[in-house]
């Protein structure tokens, strides 16, 4: 172990004394200096900003759109059974001396009862029932006015039994065994299919501002994205600015005022107003300072910049309250669920489900809101702020080849 620990020490010696050395340290500044070298002329290439935002835009609004069909699929349709199950309780006779492949004869029987999820249980007529042998043969039985069938003449052996009805979601996969003679009954619940009108009223009372809260946002969502893009430039802005910076080489002021009309956009028509306050100090033949210029381009933006920016604090606003009102309803399915609780007991889960879907299901519309309200509120934010920079840099450029041109002049 000393002896390690010599070796050990030797080898951090070595070490400091190479960290020590001035080729080291040349390694080391070369290496900072590329870093740097590196890092300064990295350039993101043009657009890759704006792709890479449309692309997670869609991919979010393509996941709310499946947690949105989910939340109505989960609704309309009664999951069946996640594993067959096994009656082995409802077996009726002797199975050690019964076989139960379904290859000896038997007069067994399959009765059952087929009620509904509400509080009252009520039966459901007409509903066909499928019962299907380990030997693949199919029986075929349909429920009474009383939402009862009865299958006779049934083989020993091991069944699966499927309910099935229009309106109502699908039972499948419930497996029994049954001995030769044999008796079992069956009761079981179907759950009706949800409509807009009850997948809604299950929200309760949150249904209303919440309602209100969608329909505010796809309002000024589609209102927002039709200003966006009446706002963009008819001709591209590498163009636009190329074009303006020849019209003021040649010092054709009028030139450049007409690209700007032609092009249309925030970006034009703040150049425009500069362009318009230069070429008004030239008919009056009297010098032009800087600020003046960039004072008419302020004013222009700050006609150009809130209409970019409006209504979008309203969106903001509905990103934000859209999940306490789906909180809201959770807290008041909770305390539905707990008054119930409080009244009849725990003895029935039945009792219990209407808070506790209200509960869960005020949160997933609270969120399924907030979610593309907060998304497009933030890609229209970045337009805005895009806009608000590229008006600066290019109003700017322009105006310092004006006042250069003043100069020479």
């Amino acid at each position: 172990m000393a002896h390690l620990l010599q070796v050990w020490l030797q080898v951090d010696k070595h070490k400091r004394n190479f960290y020590n050395t001035q080729v080291f340290k040349d390694m080391f500044i070369l290496q900072n200096s590329e870093m740097k070298n590196y890092c300064r002329n990295r350039q993101v290439p043009k657009g890759e900003l704006e792709i890479m935002t449309r692309f997670s835009l869609i991919m979010m609004l393509i996941a709310c759109m499946f947690m949105s069909v989910g939340i109505v699929m989960a609704q309309e349709e009664e999951a069946a059974d996640e594993t067959p199950m096994v009656d082995d309780s409802a077996v009726e006779g002797d199975e050690s001396t019964t076989p139960v492949d379904g290859t000896m004869g038997g007069d067994a029987t399959i009765k059952g009862e087929v009620i509904d999820t509400t509080t009252d249980q009520n039966p459901i007529p007409e509903v066909t029932v499928s019962i299907v042998g380990s030997d693949g043969q199919e029986y075929t039985a349909t429920t009474d006015k009383d939402g009862k069938y009865e299958q006779t003449g049934l083989q020993a052996g091991r069944y699966t039994i499927s309910y099935a009805k229009d309106g109502y979601g699908d039972r499948v996969g419930k497996t029994k065994l049954v001995a030769a003679g044999g008796e079992i009954f069956d009761r079981i619940k179907m759950r009706e299919r949800d409509n807009i009108y009850t997948f809604f009223r299950k929200f309760g009372f949150v249904f209303y501002p919440l309602a209100i809260c969608s329909i505010v946002a796809l309002t000024f969502i589609i209102e927002r994205l039709f200003t966006f893009l009446r706002s963009r430039s008819r001709i591209g802005t590498e163009q636009f600015i190329a074009s303006i910076a020849d019209s003021l080489r040649k010092e054709n002021i009028m030139e450049a005022v007409s690209t700007c009309e032609e092009a249309g956009g925030p970006l034009a028509n703040v150049l425009k107003a500069g362009l318009l306050r230069y070429s008004q100090a030239q008919i009056e033949e009297r010098d032009i300072t800087k600020e003046e210029i960039q004072e008419s381009i302020e004013e222009a933006s700050l006609l150009e910049i809130p209409e970019l920016e409006r209504n979008l604090p309203v969106l903001g606003t509905v990103a934000v309250v859209s999940p306490l009102f789906g909180l809201l309803g959770t807290v008041t399915g909770m305390i539905t669920a707990f008054t119930t609780i409080a009244l009849e007991g725990t003895g029935d889960p039945q009792q219990l489900a209407e808070g506790i879907s209200q509960a869960l299901l005020t949160t997933a519309g609270g969120l399924t809101i907030a979610i593309p309200c907060l998304i497009f509120f933030q890609l229209f934010d970045s337009w805005v702020n895009r806009h608000m920079v590229e008006i600066s840099q290019v109003s700017t450029e322009i105006v310092n080849q004006l006042i250069v041109g003043e100069a020479d002049a």
